[in-house]
């Protein structure tokens, strides 16, 4: 399947994870950088915080970071961000403001893509070092978000996640006719519709008459695990493959972290992998009934893209999904279905850019029917992938089966022999 169409970039664009335009980018570029840096004729200087001071020394202190940090600017101009100090100022305002609804994409995606999509880029987020440093000023971030100050963006007025237009995207999918607050948990008469934080809107959770379990006496049946967009699906799957070569190999073996004696299973098998949109529903739910067997929590990357796109123009990190598997943080979670013809399947949670954070609401041993929550996305849309044994012949249903097709949660989406 080629996931290089412009259809499925004009999803990316309509998800979330691009600007409407060039030149809108530009715009927001240009006043978020003049923003941060120090007036002419002052000499105050900006407090960092904490945790982003201590990034800036990290990149300061180590000879390998402060190169890599300046590689990947070199050549940038205006409005772009140009250099590792302005990059530092940005982290230190965005971590301390909840992201406006609007036509901007992930903002520090939108700030360090172009460094991304350079080979000095590529080198140096692949540290791991460095990666710890980005999880804990995410996790700075995340303990902003999840407070009552980040609701200053929960509101019905211009850029506010509660207006018109937000509104209308959120609604897009369901039936017509169903509101918002037909749809989600909320009180329209609260204020910010009752949302006591930023991540309590966007894990909002479905009325008991959303999205029910489609076909839920047919153990044949395996149930979409995420309101998402299809991005891939691919069969005969290898242990080890070359993913970061054009082509978007899947590597059983960086996927599931090492674990040869799970990744053994599902060498010859099957990925279903799609991408969460920025306005959707973030929870994830089980694709079939049985055990949880295993969990695994994978830290990785979380601004490494794909090398074979290095200097590409299209978009290189959101045609990089099937190379993220391998690399980037994400949680995996394994489940022993009942029904023999599926067997042991895994779900994989993937973290995209600043959007990393996964949380597992199950626990290994644990029953589980279809549809039962499994965890959640926190801060925004990410990437996920169901993988399937060889043994398990599975077939996709029309509607569920090409690059872009909207697959709803608990909707049957498979069926297997």
């Amino acid at each position: 399947m080629s996931r290089h169409s412009a259809t499925l970039t004009e999803h990316f664009r309509k998800g979330g994870w691009l600007p409407a335009s060039q030149e809108v980018l530009e715009a927001w570029l240009q006043g978020i950088v003049e923003e941060v840096r120090p007036r002419k004729g002052t000499r105050s200087e900006t407090v960092l915080l904490p945790v982003v001071q201590d990034f800036k020394d990290f990149i300061e202190a180590d000879g390998t970071m402060y190169m890599g940090f300046h590689q990947m600017f070199e050549g940038t101009k205006p409005p772009y961000v140009t250099d590792y100090e302005t990059l530092v100022l940005l982290l230190n305002k965005i971590i301390q403001e909840a992201p406006f609804y609007g036509d901007i994409g992930p903002p520090i995606y939108m700030i360090i893509h172009q460094a991304m999509n350079t080979q000095g880029g590529f080198t140096t987020f692949l540290s791991s070092k460095l990666n710890e440093h980005f999880k804990k000023m995410f996790d700075v971030w995340a303990d902003f978000l999840s407070s009552p100050a980040s609701r200053h963006v929960l509101h019905d007025k211009p850029r506010g996640w509660l207006n018109t237009q937000a509104i209308k995207a959120m609604e897009e999918y369901f039936e017509p006719g169903l509101g918002f607050a037909d749809i989600f948990v909320c009180d329209p008469k609260a204020p910010h519709y009752g949302f006591t934080s930023w991540d309590h809107f966007f894990n909002r959770s479905f009325r008991p008459n959303i999205r029910t379990l489609e076909l839920p006496d047919n153990p044949n049946i395996v149930n979409g695990a995420c309101e998402s967009k299809l991005y891939n699906v691919a069969h005969n799957v290898n242990d080890f493959d070359q993913f970061w070569i054009k082509g978007e190999a899947y590597s059983l073996s960086h996927m599931l972290n090492h674990d040869s004696e799970y990744a053994h299973q599902f060498v010859g098998g099957t990925v279903f992998q799609g991408f969460l949109e920025v306005t959707g529903y973030h929870r994830w739910h089980s694709p079939a009934t049985g055990v949880i067997d295993k969990i695994v929590e994978v830290p990785g990357t979380y601004f490494a893209q794909s090398p074979a796109l290095l200097g590409e123009e299209d978009n290189p990190f959101l045609r990089s999904l099937a190379f993220i598997t391998a690399t980037t943080t994400r949680t995996l979670v394994f489940i022993e279905s009942d029904n023999r013809s599926i067997g042991l399947m895994c779900f994989i949670a993937i973290g995209m850019t600043e959007v990393s954070t996964c949380e597992v609401t199950v626990r290994a041993g644990q029953r589980i029917n279809k549809g039962d929550q499994l965890g959640m996305f926190h801060f925004g849309g990410s990437s996920h992938v169901l993988l399937f044994r060889p043994e398990t012949r599975i077939q996709f249903f029309d509607g569920y089966n090409a690059e872009g097709d909207h697959i709803k949660v608990r909707a049957a989406i498979a069926g297997v022999e």
